[in-house]
């Protein structure tokens, strides 16, 4: 994509420690999308106040954003300013938390299903598969606990008479309703589940009544590790909040995309981990067994996730490196190249750099329109990938600014290279509406060690020697639409 994309991401920043990693992904991609003009708002609210959410999503009905990531604070209660967006044409993201019944784009969320049956695999091990469990599943008003606790009862319902799984509702807003009188009042429990946000809340409760009950929670928070590290928590499954930022923007791009195909764009769910501590055992079976049997269980599961995985890291890794217009690497590629190179010929041998400049951009640009800029730009790096090595690297700087890295080649090598990529464009015409136009380059090189010592020096000397050849190229007449010419077909 050409034009500037400006996503807005509506989040909270508060707890920090759970929230720094998923802002850590938003700014990661950020970066790597910043090479296909992709600009982020980051726009935060307090943790639970969702008129603050409201304000804003009212306030970008103004300023129209490209795309919006948002984590709802609650469930519905925005559905109907992102339907608006969405009716604007501005497609919406939400992460997280869902938002039912609205018309957002795609949702990014853990497996939260998956997390809720992980969790309960491992404490049915901790307990020997056999006790009461005491659970806090938090209100089913919020989807993230709902499907957190439909996966932990499925994991229950395998250990169907000899489990008794006692669930215990309260309302969010009333967390004072739990107290050491009223747990110790229910009576011994094997072990405990924690769905909701209060781990830190009951972890607290249990150690003051010298529980040591296998207990399972979420979110690998700096307040819940004290109590991992105690034993009072045997673990704690973590829903990897940096993907999670990061498949928002990557989404969130994406939906810019889709809009104007008019596609349909699907959601993504994240596995979740399990996080044990190391002081954990004892408890029936160890937390090491009980990580080995469920490693053995899911074998198959991880495997295809991994590959997928992989998959998904090669596309985006390709999209950060890649000059989308062209296909060559982008300038962040260039320049990890050539330091790699440079600093390989200073130990073992030569490396030369060609610095190319396409003569006449703008003109060709002004008489013959963007897209034959466009084509010109295009047989540009035709001619580059066909006269350079497979180890070679071409990229695309910015605007028509083109270099190559010629490993293991010195001043006579990179001469060869240069006559040959002059050679291929002087055969080269690119179509216009008008007729074909013949266009030129002018490329100056350099070799280290022969004329630089350092990437600055040999970039240097490789652009003075390109500048040389741009004013001889002065002499030359500006390439010329001719109908009489038959344009030659430039691959794109």
């Amino acid at each position: 994509m050409q034009d500037n994309v400006t996503i807005a991401i509506i989040a909270p920043i508060q707890p920090e420690d759970f929230f720094d990693l998923l802002w850590q992904g938003v700014w990661e991609a950020t970066f790597d999308l910043s090479s296909f003009g992709v600009e982020v708002q980051n726009l935060t609210a307090p943790d639970d106040d969702v008129s603050e959410q409201r304000k804003i999503l009212e306030l970008l009905l103004d300023s129209r954003p490209d795309a919006i990531g948002l984590m709802p604070v609650h469930v519905r209660a925005l559905n109907d300013l992102i339907d608006q967006h969405v009716l604007r044409g501005t497609p919406v993201i939400t992460f997280h938390g869902d938002a039912p019944d609205s018309l957002r784009a795609a949702f990014v969320r853990p497996d939260l299903q998956q997390a809720g049956a992980l969790a309960g695999e491992v404490l049915a091990k901790l307990i020997q598969g056999q006790g009461r469990v005491l659970s806090f599943p938090g209100t089913f008003d919020e989807f993230h606990l709902a499907q957190r606790y439909e996966g932990f009862r499925a994991a229950m319902m395998r250990y169907q008479g000899r489990i008794d799984e006692t669930p215990c509702f309260y309302r969010a807003q009333e967390p004072s309703a739990i107290t050491a009188e009223f747990l110790k009042g229910l009576g011994p429990m094997a072990g405990y589940y924690v769905g909701n946000d209060d781990l830190v809340q009951i972890a607290t409760i249990l150690e003051k009544l010298d529980v040591r009950a296998p207990c399972i929670g979420f979110s690998n928070t700096e307040l819940v590790r004290p109590f991992l590290e105690r034993g009072v928590v045997s673990a704690v499954i973590d829903e990897k909040r940096y993907q999670l930022g990061y498949f928002a923007m990557q989404k969130a791009y994406e939906a810019v995309l889709k809009s104007r195909e008019q596609a349909p764009l699907a959601s993504v769910q994240i596995p979740a981990k399990v996080v044990f501590a190391a002081n954990a055992a004892g408890a029936g079976d160890s937390l090491d067994n009980a990580f080995e049997m469920l490693v053995r269980q899911r074998t198959e599961v991880l495997v295809s996730y991994k590959h997928r995985l992989e998959e998904a890291n090669a596309k985006l890794l390709d999209l950060a490196v890649t000059d989308p217009l062209t296909g060559l690497y982008n300038r962040r590629k260039f320049q990890e190249n050539l330091n790699l190179e440079v600093a390989r010929a200073i130990r073992h041998g030569p490396a030369s750099l060609l610095m190319i400049d396409l003569n006449y951009f703008k003109l060709v640009n002004d008489r013959h329109g963007h897209q034959a800029g466009d084509d010109a730009l295009k047989a540009v790096a035709q001619a580059l990938q066909s006269c350079c090595r497979a180890t070679d690297t071409c990229a695309r700087l910015g605007g028509d600014e083109f270099a190559v890295i010629l490993p293991h080649a010195d001043s006579s090598a990179a001469a060869v290279v240069r006559q040959r990529i002059q050679q291929h464009i002087a055969r080269t015409v690119v179509p216009t509406p008008e007729g074909g136009i013949a266009i030129s380059l002018s490329i100056g090189s350099a070799t280290l060690p022969d004329d630089a010592a350092s990437v600055d020096t040999l970039i240097a000397a490789a652009d003075a020697a390109m500048y040389q050849a741009k004013q001889e190229s002065r002499l030359e007449q500006p390439p010329m639409a001719s109908a009489r010419e038959e344009p030659h077909r430039v691959a794109s």
